[in-house]
Order: C-alpha cells, then structure tokens, then sequence
C-alpha cells in the first residue's frame, strides 16, 4: 500500500528496453504511421523505483463513443475486437522487463476519431521526477519514436503522453507531454479527460492490494 496517503485512481460509468527510433520533441513532436498491422506503445521506468505506473488509452470513436484502456478496473481492451487497443499486462512494480505496452489495431483506424495515451502514479511515487519513465512507439514498418518524460514539475501524477489521429490513410502521432495531478478525491483521469474532450463519466475504484514479498514483509511502499 502507498505510504503517501494518495488517493486511487479512477475508471470510467509496454516492447523492449533499448531506445530507438526518432525521439519527438517540442520543436519536433509529430510523426506519421502508415501500414495496416499493429500499432505499439511501450512505457518503461526504473526497476529500482519500485512505482506502480500505469500506461493507458482513451479512445473517442467516429460514432461518438468513448472508452479507456487501462490495467485500473481490468479494462485491458481486445485487439481483434471492440476497441480494437489492448494492454499486455499491469506492471505493479516497474520489474518487468517488457515494462507495459499498448496495441492499437490499425486496420481498424477508421472507426478512431482520436487516441489519447497516457500515464499516471497510481502508488510507489510522489512524481515522475526519479522515474525515468520513456515510451516508445513501434510502428508496422519504420523505425517509429520515442518520447522522454523527463520534465515532470514537482508533484505530477500523470502525462498526456501522446495524440493520435487518423488522417488521409495513416495516423498522425504528435507529443504532448502535458502534466496533471490528482484531484482532490481521485488520479488525473478526469482533468486529463477535460482538457482533451472526451467527455467521459468516471468512478474511483481501487486496485488489489500486492501480495507479499516472497520470503519477506508485505509490501509497503
């Protein structure tokens, strides 16, 4: 359990370790994904940060719909169906080496409006500040990007990662990288949500707590 008394996060009513392709900046954020395969995000952190972070989608579709992929209420989406974005797994601890990746089914890109990556501390940590987080986007043919999220202000609980939109056959992927916090009852979710238009209701919920380390105390982080 978190020792920062931070609140839970809140649901809606990761690749490789080794850096590559074209890092995205402020006077270079946006590159274009053609080809009809998958569509790859990858998050990792520090192993010795011990945080639990959380890497995640909001998808507004063209029938007006919206929904979110995340590990926070075992929303981890389908590839091969509605919503066409999956997440591999809940890293808890930062540890695996694969880190957390989300896949979008490009095939399906025309039934996208919008992709809206993000991530957020739901324990482990106060910011991003000592995390060393990065994501890394692959692509079905090309070196694809990375972008660095080194920059967190003091007290940052989640990222606007990244904005994808479809667009004359391909999808444009542009950085963001904006900051938020939690509000007073719950994670960034909603403030991410309202600054970027999705329009989505969201309940606080919680995760299982960590089971104990092997051979040791429970875990408190």
């Amino acid at each position: 359990m978190s020792s920062d008394n931070r609140t839970r996060g809140v649901i809606p009513l990761r690749g490789a370790r080794e850096p590559g392709g074209r890092l995205l900046t402020r006077d270079s954020p946006q590159v274009r994904i053609g080809g009809r395969g998958v569509l790859q995000a990858n998050l990792n952190w520090l192993p010795g940060a011990r945080a639990d972070v959380n890497l995640c989608c909001m998808i507004r579709f063209t029938d007006g719909s919206a929904t979110c992929v995340q590990a926070l209420g075992d929303d981890f989406g389908a590839l091969d169906a509605w919503p066409w974005v999956a997440l591999d797994q809940d890293d808890r601890t930062g540890s695996s080496a694969d880190g957390e990746t989300l896949r979008v089914n490009l095939a399906q890109r025309e039934r996208f409006a919008r992709l809206l990556f993000f991530v957020y501390i739901y324990e482990g940590s106060a910011d991003f500040r000592r995390l060393g987080a990065s994501v890394t986007v692959t692509e079905p043919s090309g070196p694809g990007c990375r972008i660095l999220l080194d920059d967190s202000p003091a007290g940052s609980t989640g990222c606007a990662i990244a904005l994808a939109v479809p667009q004359a056959g391909s999808l444009t992927v542009r950085r963001e990288v904006t900051w938020f916090t939690n509000t007073a009852t719950a994670g960034p979710h909603e403030p991410i949500d309202r600054a970027y238009g999705f329009g989505m209701e969201w309940t606080v919920t919680a995760k299982r707590p960590l089971p104990p380390a092997p051979d040791g105390p429970p875990r408190r982080w």
